[in-house]
């Protein structure tokens, strides 16, 4: 018959995050949470690869007028996120 006891793994990991394993039960083996140094990277990467598209035989301008608009809004986001996480960090 199986246990009913929890894991003590378990249990400090709950007592750690202060978050019920039943609401989220990832908890329990370590994956809560995000990868802000990989998010910030991927990010910007993603970013010079949209500017990148700006190279090329365009005939009109309304194409790098959508590629300028979608790059800008990356960036603006990814430094709101980092301004965000900065004024997080300090609370």
């Amino acid at each position: 018959m199986a246990s009913t006891e929890i894991d003590p793994g378990l249990e400090r990991a709950v007592a750690r995050s202060k978050i019920d394993p039943q609401d989220e039960p990832s908890v329990g083996w370590g994956w809560h949470g995000e990868f802000p140094a990989a998010f910030q990277a991927v990010g910007w990467i993603f970013t010079i690869m949209v500017f990148a598209y700006l190279i090329g035989n365009h005939e009109g301008n309304i194409e790098n007028a959508f590629i300028l608009g979608t790059g800008v809004t990356i960036a603006v986001l990814l430094i709101k996120y980092n301004i965000d996480s900065r004024k997080a960090k300090r609370r």
